[in-house]
């Protein structure tokens, strides 16, 4: 697995299992539930957008949510609710649960089998210690490490956590690739009755930005001269955060930064004038500016935008300009003086 993934993870483990959690009431309704963006803009729920009761209660049942606890009020984090966005995508190409089970074993199951989580935290650990004259950030590595390890609640939560599913997310987040989720059929022995037919297989693509190796990134997999789906990771990425809902209690502004969290508060109160991103680009930054009017309908887009920049932290640092002329820093890094 790809290290630096796990690392840039792990530093940050601690604060976001506690951060990113929602209550399974939360996430479900008898039947789904979509909003506009007009109903999105008034909701005070924290998951307004629900999963079918039934369909859950099913994918419990097969046991494709091997995260989720036995219990009413089950709570899962942010990133397993990435891993309901795409069964349901998934769900949508395809209705076969047979192709739902196959992505659980190939994301899932065997990460949970092979204990990918715990074997790979232990194995860094000994790595981080073997240094003999360590920086400051890899003494902060060790020290999150063993921070988890000694922690078994942490260390059970890291254990579910990490799948292939979920650092293919990370991948896209942390390392700027192009990550692609695909299912496709191949000629294999069926393990249930011993012959040989076509059977779901899944795999993950991973390219990088600047598009130069694309056709060697791709000549490795055995699918592409064949039919085949893919499922983007930036589209369950901004699947989750994406929308304009601006309630205190919304799950996908709770797992931001005191900072970040605040701007949408000074939005809701209709006291934010503009709102500046420093993105980084290459070796440079530029800025991104939204401007913001008294009337939330008109802000839409810069509000689904924002969330999604703060949320997948692709910036530096951020300046809010408020209508009285103010100005407000905000940071995506938790240990900013903005956010104590």
């Amino acid at each position: 697995m790809n290290i630096s993934v796990l690392d840039k993870f792990v530093s940050r483990f601690s604060t976001a299992i506690h951060i990113n959690q929602l209550k399974l009431s939360d996430l479900t309704d008898k039947k789904v539930v979509r909003l506009t963006d007009k109903e999105m803009l008034l909701t005070d729920e924290a998951s307004p957008n629900k999963f079918e009761t039934e369909t859950i209660r099913f994918w419990r049942i097969k046991k494709l949510l091997p995260f989720f606890e036995e219990k009413k009020h089950a709570r899962i984090s942010l990133a397993q609710l990435m891993w309901l966005r795409f069964l349901s995508e998934l769900r949508k190409v395809s209705p076969s649960t047979l192709i739902m089970e196959k992505a659980h074993d190939f994301f899932i199951k065997r990460a949970y089998e092979q204990r990918l989580g715990y074997n790979n935290l232990l194995q860094r650990e000994k790595d981080f210690k073997k240094i003999s004259n360590p920086t400051q950030e890899e003494q902060e590595f060790l020290a999150a490490y063993q921070s988890i390890i000694n922690d078994n609640l942490l260390m059970y939560s890291l254990d579910r956590d990490i799948n292939y599913f979920n650092m293919g997310i990370l991948d896209y987040l942390v390392n700027d690739e192009d990550v692609y989720f695909v299912y496709y059929y191949n000629m294999a022995i069926d393990p249930a009755d011993g012959e040989e037919k076509e059977l779901p297989e899944f795999d993950i693509i991973k390219i990088s930005k600047d598009k130069k190796n694309v056709e060697k990134d791709l000549v490795k997999f055995p699918y592409t001269e064949r039919p085949h789906v893919l499922i983007p990771a930036s589209f369950i990425v901004r699947d989750t955060f994406y929308d304009c809902n601006l309630s205190a209690k919304a799950f996908n502004i709770l797992a931001l930064e005191n900072s970040e969290r605040e701007v949408f508060k000074l939005i809701k109160e209709h006291q934010l004038s503009e709102l500046t991103f420093i993105i980084p680009e290459g070796t440079y930054s530029k800025p991104l500016t939204f401007k913001f009017i008294t009337k939330n309908d008109g802000n839409i887009n810069a509000i689904k935008e924002s969330k999604l920049i703060m949320g997948t932290k692709k910036y530096n640092s951020g300046i809010a300009k408020l209508t009285n002329g103010k100005i407000q820093n905000f940071n995506p890094n938790p240990n900013s003086a903005e956010n104590q």
